[in-house]
């Protein structure tokens, strides 16, 4: 009998028992991983990156392989190749899995496995090759600005991972009302769609004549390597393109604030990590007005962060003047710009100034972002819950609740890096599983010391801080799951009860047991399934993460400044216990309050918290 029916066997009989060897209660296992999709661009070539999307995939773990079955007979195993991306593994053709089936198309069934776990069979077509045909459909032509994308049509196109892909242009750069200098460069060319080989991009950079306005003539055709085989080239095709000045076209919303980041949409913008010597600044020439002040003359440059040729990012950077937060370039946290704007482009020693805009900007009130970082540990903790599919749902409602706490105050939750802020301005909070400093805390911010005034917008609460360490207090901060299981009349988790754990309450079991003993599948979170059980589901994924989004949020007041922010700087919390205040005590704040449940006090700010977030976080 093979070790796949056995274990299918061992499982359909405890299935129908209360008890299975070994003497534990019985537990629906997962299902196994799925695959949904397979792709790749085609006819896949050695070094292609095969990429599986599917369900439950990251539980393969990070040495995941992926096995190629043809006819049911195993052909080929693939690596998997580094990805951060969740729900997404990615693996290599290798030439030997090629040299396996063949070249052609094959009809084959792939397989993912890892961590003991295979995936369930996924059927797909999939062609093979060695070589392909080259051609490049089209040339240069027109208006362009420096660092433009432009596509190009063609075929036999190939990725970095298969080989080296490259546009030569020959010819001659005569600068506008200067001299003429010729051209001999190749630039790389990028699939647009990784599935493709139709099209590729090509970055028109200062490589092709520098900095200037002026015109390119000449011709372009396509180098490719494919591995480490021989250089093939295309037939030319005619270059004939008007490089113009840089443009600024448009800033995004006419309202910043201090720590934000502006978009500027344009053309011929330079920079970016790979040219060090390049740059792109906007100059201001105008007036700036300080809320409750007068107008004064303001003249000055903004240094922009490259995204591409067509934007750029601004951020207001900070500093603190006499215990506020102010943008630095205008000395004032709030108030209004009137005026113009010049876009100035820098190559080494080459500078080129595009044409004045009007432009206007409003400094409004302040606003703290947050990302939410969640850790491996955070992901593994979720299975002790029997929740560890619903990962997206409880990441969705644990931002929702505590954007729910700070409603009326100027505070935005992201679950990835906010594009808008700058990370010196956005408060980071890691959402872990154990409690690293061994004492069972819910959580705990490793910040150093209290921020009365958020002048610190850009807190990292999370890792070990050496400062507080230093100071005598538990240097890891974060938000720790697992110690939410100490609620629990079976906590189920090695060692004794840490001195900080809470007490169990009998809540936690009502809610939770119905899944940690029968995980949650996809379908219940999708509430598919029998009515009574997919509340059960419901239930528990609210209550986790209105519980974690609690605790995250009053995390966050300390960060804020709270409790007490304009009583001692050694008060971090309320005197006396009140009904639903986020700042009192961990021990104050029953499990009732934090999942709310029906006849519970709802989460609000007490005292002086309202009045000092709106003086501090408000319009």
């Amino acid at each position: 009998m093979s070790a796949r029916a056995l274990a299918f066997l061992l499982f359909a009989g405890c299935a129908f028992l209360t008890a299975c060897p070994g003497g534990g209660t019985t537990e629906m296992p997962l299902p196994p991983p799925r695959i949904t999709s397979v792709d790749m661009p085609m006819p896949a070539l050695p070094g292609t990156v095969l990429r599986i999307t599917g369900v439950d995939l990251d539980r393969l773990g990070p040495s995941a392989t992926l096995d190629g079955l043809e006819s049911g007979s195993a052909r080929f195993t693939l690596s998997r190749v580094p990805s951060d991306q969740r729900g997404v593994l990615l693996f290599r053709i290798t030439r030997t899995a090629i040299d396996a089936v063949g070249v052609g198309t094959h009809a084959l069934t792939f397989v993912a496995i890892g961590r003991g776990l295979e995936s369930e069979p996924f059927s797909a077509s999939v062609n093979f090759a060695l070589t392909l045909p080259i051609a490049l459909s089209e040339g240069l032509m027109g208006d362009v600005h420096r660092n433009d994308v432009v596509v190009l049509d063609g075929d036999g196109f190939v990725s970095p991972d298969e080989g080296a892909l490259a546009l030569h242009v020959t010819g001659t750069f005569t600068r506008m009302g200067g001299m003429a200098t010729p051209i001999d460069v190749r630039v790389p060319l990028f699939l647009v769609d990784r599935n493709s080989r139709a099209r590729a991009i090509v970055v028109l950079s200062t490589d092709l004549g520098g900095p200037f306005p002026g015109t390119l003539e000449g011709m372009a055709q396509v180098e490719r390597t494919i591995g480490s085989g021989a250089p093939e080239t295309t037939a030319t095709q005619p270059v004939s393109i008007q490089f113009l000045p840089p443009e600024l076209y448009a800033f995004d919303g006419s309202m910043a604030s201090v720590g934000r980041l502006v978009t500027v949409r344009g053309a011929g913008f330079l920079g970016g990590p790979d040219r060090p010597t390049e740059t792109t600044l906007i100059r201001i020439v105008g007036t700036f007005t300080p809320q409750g002040g007068g107008a004064a003359p303001f003249e000055g440059e903004l240094v922009p962060r490259f995204v591409s040729g067509a934007e750029v990012r601004v951020a207001i950077e900070t500093e603190v003047r006499e215990g506020l937060v102010v943008a630095r370039l205008f000395g004032a946290q709030r108030g209004a710009f009137a005026g113009t704007a010049t876009p100035i482009t820098i190559s080494g020693r080459d500078e080129v100034a595009g044409a004045t805009i009007p432009f206007a900007l409003v400094l409004g009130p302040p606003v703290q972002a947050v990302q939410l970082r969640f850790l491996p540990g955070y992901y593994d903790s979720l299975a002790n819950f029997g929740l560890a599919s619903a990962e997206a749902e409880i990441a969705a409602g644990i931002e929702r609740r505590i954007e729910e706490i700070y409603a009326g105050y100027n505070v935005q939750v992201h679950l990835e890096s906010p594009l808008d802020f700058d990370l010196g301005s956005t408060t980071i909070i890691e959402i872990g599983g154990p409690d690293p400093n061994g004492n069972g805390l819910f959580g705990y911010d490793n910040s150093p010391g209290k921020d009365v005034g958020n002048v610190r917008m850009g807190d990292a609460i999370g890792g070990t801080n050496a400062e507080t360490q230093d100071d005598g207090y538990p240097g890891y901060g974060g938000v720790f799951v697992e110690s939410l299981l100490y609620w629990s009349n079976h906590p189920d988790l090695p060692g004794r009860r840490p001195p900080s754990s809470p007490d169990p309450e009998s809540l936690f079991d009502d809610i939770f047991d119905p899944v940690r003993g029968q995980p949650a599948t996809h379908a219940e979170i999708e509430g598919i399934g029998d009515p009574a059980r997919v509340r059960e589901v419901e239930r528990a994924i609210a209550a986790l993460s209105s519980i974690i989004g609690e605790i995250t949020s009053h995390e966050l007041g300390h960060s804020l400044g709270m409790a007490q922010p304009y009583g001692a700087v050694t008060s971090f919390h309320r005197e006396e216990d009140g009904d639903g205040c986020l700042m009192d005590r961990g021990g104050d704040r029953p499990l009732g309050e934090r999942s709310q449940q029906p006849g519970f006090a709802r989460t609000r700010f007490c005292d002086d918290e309202p009045a000092y977030l709106q003086e501090i976080l408000g319009d």
